[in-house]
């Protein structure tokens, strides 16, 4: 298992070829001497494709698939996530190609000069990556509600310093 920890919000600008060079604290993280590095990069609910390791989305992915039940929502859901998920490769200069079909559906047009800049999230294991009209948006709300959502995660209240 990847002992990749990423983190911090990075713009970027997807170069001519469709290719996003990753900022030097994401691309610090990684082992670019594997030959063809591989990412999967995954459409997520909250506006954003999520680009996993290798490894750590096979076992998000069976995770899904083992504890999901089996009505039609389920199903689709699972379709969904599968039919919008596509290997990356990250080249030894730490650049990555992700599928323009993705890309569009998060607003991000390699085409367009004004839809090629890209937002990217480190998010521990995982990079996020956005336009950054959405996640200007998804990031205002999670600061409002990070007191909540640190109780939850910490299972109670934050602890205050006196």
């Amino acid at each position: 298992m990847s002992d990749s920890l990423f983190l911090g919000t990075h713009s970027a600008t997807i170069d001519a070829e469709g290719r996003i060079q990753l900022p030097a604290p994401l691309r610090d993280e990684l082992s670019l001497r594997q030959p063809e590095f591989r990412f999967v990069a995954t459409l997520e609910g909250d506006g954003s494709v999520c680009l996993r390791e290798r490894e750590h989305w096979d076992e998000w992915a069976r995770g899904l698939v083992a504890g999901s039940p089996r009505d039609q929502q389920a199903r689709a859901t699972l379709l969904t996530v599968a039919a919008h998920s596509a290997p990356v490769k990250c080249d030894r200069q730490g650049r990555i190609r992700v599928p323009d079909a993705l890309l569009a559906l998060v607003g991000v047009d390699r085409r367009s000069a004004a839809a090629r800049e890209v937002v990217l999230v480190g998010g521990f294991e995982e990079i996020r990556l956005w336009s950054p009209a959405t996640w200007e948006q998804f990031a205002d709300k999670a600061r409002a509600d990070l007191g909540v959502g640190l109780d939850r995660l910490l299972g109670g209240a934050v602890p205050t310093q006196e």
